[in-house]
């Protein structure tokens, strides 16, 4: 989801994987060749799914099991398993779409076809919908069960990874403006819009609920923790260059910003509104920038790969035979 730049180029090589106090390397699962964006955890069926950019690559974690393409697509952006029997949620930039498939064995329930190319996608529990964000900054509410789209929101700027509280509340990361979105579920309005000082192109986010604080990653080597009621800043953390994502667990009340342009992880704790440390950065790989958690061991599963030229478009293509998941284990739980 994130702009790549050229600097990337000057940066890429292999990463020296030392071994870490805390979170360490402790398996690399090879997968297919070509790009991958945002990656997500089924804790009920105990799954790794990964938006491709050929589909939806699925990894069953106890058995290791795994399916290259349970779902075919074309830049799979985001994969979101629902809370409704075995069905998952996949957006497609190149199709403009988020298909809904069944998680066990890929079959399409229905493609939504959205008048933007599709991103970040979250399930928003009081509504009971998927909310899909636009690249130019349209929302759309998809409801899996009626299988229709039943409205759509005016953001006003385009758009990255989003969150919610759970309780009636939605953000999303305003790229432009380098602003959290905050969006009302029952009347479907902007609530405020939170312009986050000293924040370049925000990207990666998440909700971490005990403090009640939105976790935002820019682009610029910084994470901004801001209160989830008012938009308050309340702090900004260092973290690593090149970061996409925000992974929170909230089991340990931790959150994970894996950084691609110098193959860290930060490691931070969340341990109050205004009581956010980092813990420790360990190595991962260049390249390595979005990532999920089981909550139920800490286990990290990270993609990655090694880099070549730029293509057509001005990302840096993977090397063929490269891309792997990296599986990243705490040394205690």
């Amino acid at each position: 989801m994130m702009r790549w730049s050229f600097a990337l180029l000057c940066l890429i090589s292999e990463a020296v994987l030392a071994a870490a106090p805390g979170y360490h390397i402790v398996d690399r699962i090879p997968m297919t060749d070509g790009w991958w964006d945002y990656v997500s955890f089924d804790s009920v069926h105990r799954r790794v799914f990964a938006a491709r950019g050929n589909g939806v690559f699925k990894l069953e974690v106890d058995s290791g099991l795994m399916d290259y393409r349970i779902v075919p697509g074309s830049e799979g952006r985001a994969v979101v398993p629902l809370p409704i029997g075995d069905l998952v949620m996949t957006t497609m930039a190149g199709y403009s779409s988020a298909i809904l498939f069944s998680g066990e064995d890929g079959k399409v329930s229905k493609m939504f076809s959205l008048r933007q190319a599709s991103d970040a996608a979250l399930w928003e529990p009081v509504g009971k919908q998927v909310w899909v964000m636009g690249g130019h900054g349209e929302i759309s509410l998809l409801d899996p069960v009626k299988l229709t789209q039943t409205a759509s929101i005016d953001a006003g700027e385009p758009l990255e990874f989003a969150a919610t509280n759970g309780h009636g509340r939605v953000f999303v990361n305003g790229s432009e403006s380098a602003s959290v979105i905050a969006i009302d579920v029952a009347s479907r309005k902007i609530a405020g819009r939170w312009k986050m000082n000293g924040c370049e192109d925000p990207s990666g986010m998440a909700y971490a609920d005990g403090a009640d604080v939105v976790l935002s990653v820019c682009a610029n080597k910084v994470l901004k923790v801001l209160d989830a009621k008012s938009g308050t800043e309340l702090q900004t953390v260092a973290v690593g260059a090149g970061a996409d994502a925000v992974i929170y667990d909230a089991t340990t009340k931790r959150a994970f910003v894996p950084s691609a342009f110098d193959g860290l992880l930060t490691v931070v704790a969340v341990n109050g509104p205004r009581d956010v440390q980092v813990l420790e950065q360990v190595p991962t790989q260049i390249g390595t920038r979005t990532g999920a958690i089981d909550p139920k061991t800490g286990t990290l599963y990270l993609p990655t790969a090694r880099f070549g030229l730029l293509n057509k478009l001005g990302w840096p293509e993977a090397l063929p035979g490269t891309v792997q998941l990296l599986v990243m284990q705490p040394q205690a739980r």
